[in-house]
């Protein structure tokens, strides 16, 4: 699917996920995110800016979260994070943040975890809605969006869900590790 195909699929089905809930798993260590107005000013090196900008869109996605839990499923999202913390995640993870005070279902699982489930590839960037769809989110060496595989074959979604419900009770909230790891911090100037 091209990145609109799979945007517009996605929109379809999300709101209808059953109560089994929704998981996103990330495991690059970098993306790009264009058109979201926080990534650019941290891209152009402007962190204050960043920062303002996420803080910016709290109210929007509290609301966000109170729509999601009137529909009666969660998502969670499991974000790998190796060490050292690369610049981008130095951003998403303050991103995340601001999504976790205000509801969002966010555990870090250490790069090291995964270890074991890497042996011939690195794990893929899914989202799966329920039992119904899941999406392997594809980007380019860049951080690019590419596109998306689409599936609803029950043994691959009760597989990845089943994985990222073992990588999910592993890992830890985000509350606790951003106020360890993440805090206070920026990334460097010139990354």
């Amino acid at each position: 699917m091209t990145p609109d195909e799979y945007f517009s699929d996605y929109d379809r089905n999300f709101w209808h996920t059953d109560n089994t809930g929704c998981w996103k798993l990330e495991r690059q260590q970098h993306f790009v995110e264009s058109g979201n107005a926080s990534w650019e000013a941290f891209d152009a090196g402007d962190w204050p800016k960043a920062l303002r900008l996420m803080e910016e869109r709290r109210h929007a996605l509290a609301d966000y979260e109170k729509r999601i839990a009137g529909h009666d499923f969660e998502v969670r999202r499991i974000r790998i994070v190796e060490e050292p913390i690369s610049p981008y995640l130095i951003w998403e993870l303050n991103s995340l943040h601001v999504r976790y005070q205000v509801g969002g279902k966010i555990r870090v699982v250490d790069g090291g975890i995964v270890a074991d489930l890497e042996r011939d590839e690195v794990l893929p960037e899914l989202f799966i809605l329920g039992k119904k769809v899941i999406y392997q989110v594809l980007y380019a060496e860049s951080g690019e969006l590419e596109g998306a595989i689409r599936s609803d074959a029950p043994d691959l979604i009760h597989h990845w869900t089943a994985t990222a419900g073992r990588l999910y009770d592993k890992g830890e909230d985000l509350g606790g590790y951003f106020a360890r790891k993440v805090a206070g911090r920026q990334p460097p100037s010139a990354w």
